[in-house]
């Protein structure tokens, strides 16, 4: 009797089970090993391509092929943001996560009221002398510091964390305005500062620019530096630390700040640790877990990015620049149609992932629990 009543729970638990295990299986293992199998196939969406096993061709295709060397190069070159946005976003939690004192909330309504009348009279200053761009930047900096001042922290965190809920390809088409040579935000205040200082200012080409900060390495050929400068993988870059900083990386730091035992920060505050000091011994040390896990999660999504800004911002240029490995999948398996070689690119950089990870896991882990 014991046995038929585990028996109608399991099958009733499995009933239950079915719609998800079945997604599973229709959505993500079925194509995982389509693909799988296709990479070995001359998988093709032009008919005139038969369908037939090649076995490990396409994978020797790909490690002759030059273009895949530069566009793992483009990938890894992203990556360099990466270091930025996590000190970013943990100073910003850091920061955040310190409470603002004021003396009742008349005091803080009082300077809320000044910094909005200080601000605004600065932006319809700017507005009024034509800088119509500048007037907006700095009345929405007004209403940032505004509202962060009435509402405490609460309220900045909350103004740090909106980008993240901006539609992604709404965000960096607003980006594009920005990078503009011509008429963009970003070249429009490097030129007036330029002349404010009496310097003359050459301002980047930004999406139409082959140059990188690492031009002057010499690397071979085909990788098209373009010389020393900022191009569109810096651009690409700077957007990327932008929506990133304030994003979750810093939910998931000011979380850990706050399971801090307050004995420890009390402790430093009695052996007269100033605030560095009490970063340094204390916050920081804490925090390596969190550290970890962000450094692995960035890296596998850094590996696996770039699509959106590249098929959006740049399709790939200027000369190849900007395709990242995700993107180069997309290009052979959907614009020149050739889905094996696509599904090849794919389980390499899937096997370039699992290696980085594994590596990051047996040393980087260590380091959490020494």
């Amino acid at each position: 009797m014991k046995i038929t009543t585990q028996r109608r729970n399991i099958f009733f638990a499995l009933l239950f089970l079915a719609p998800n295990l079945l997604g599973f299986l229709v959505f993500t293992l079925g194509p995982i090993v389509i693909s799988l199998l296709g990479s070995f196939t001359t998988w093709s969406l032009r008919p005139s391509v038969p369908l037939k096993f090649i076995g490990l061709q396409n994978y020797l295709d790909l490690f002759n092929d030059p273009n895949f060397y530069f566009y793992f190069y483009n990938t890894i070159y992203l990556l360099m943001g990466m270091p930025i946005s996590i000190a970013g976003s943990l100073a910003l939690a850091v920061f955040l996560s310190q409470k603002l004192e004021l003396r009742g909330p008349r005091a803080a309504a009082r300077l809320s009221l000044t910094s909005a009348i200080v601000t605004g009279g600065i932006a319809a200053f700017l507005f009024l002398s034509g800088s119509g761009s500048a007037a907006v930047v700095i009345l929405a900096l007004g209403v940032i510091s505004s509202a962060g001042i009435y509402f405490g922290s609460i309220g900045y965190r909350t103004f740090y964390y909106l980008p993240h809920f901006t539609a992604g390809a709404g965000t960096i088409l607003l980006w594009m305005q920005l990078y503009n040579p011509n008429f963009g935000l970003i070249n429009q205040a490097i030129t007036s500062f330029g002349q404010l200082v009496g310097w003359q200012i050459d301002p980047p080409g930004w999406l139409s620019s082959t140059k990188s900060l690492l031009g002057f390495l010499p690397l071979p050929e085909h990788f098209n530096n373009g010389g020393f400068g900022l191009g569109a993988r810096e651009a690409m870059m700077i957007m990327g630390i932008w929506g990133s900083v304030g994003g979750n990386t810093m939910i998931l730091y000011l979380a850990a700040i706050s399971n801090i035992p307050p004995e420890l920060n009390e402790a430093s505050d009695i052996d007269g640790a100033s605030s560095w000091q009490r970063f340094c011994y204390i916050t920081f040390p804490q925090l390596a877990p969190t550290t970890f896990f962000i450094v692995v999660m960035g890296i596998i999504g850094g590996l696996q990015g770039g699509f959106e800004q590249a098929r959006l911002m740049t399709e790939g240029g200027p000369a190849g620049t900007t395709t990242t490995l995700s993107y180069y999948i997309y290009t052979q398996g959907f614009e020149r149609l050739d889905l094996g070689y696509g599904a090849a690119v794919s389980w390499v950089l899937f096997i370039i992932i699992m290696i980085v990870t594994m590596i990051n896991w047996r040393y980087g882990n260590k380091s959490t629990t020494d």
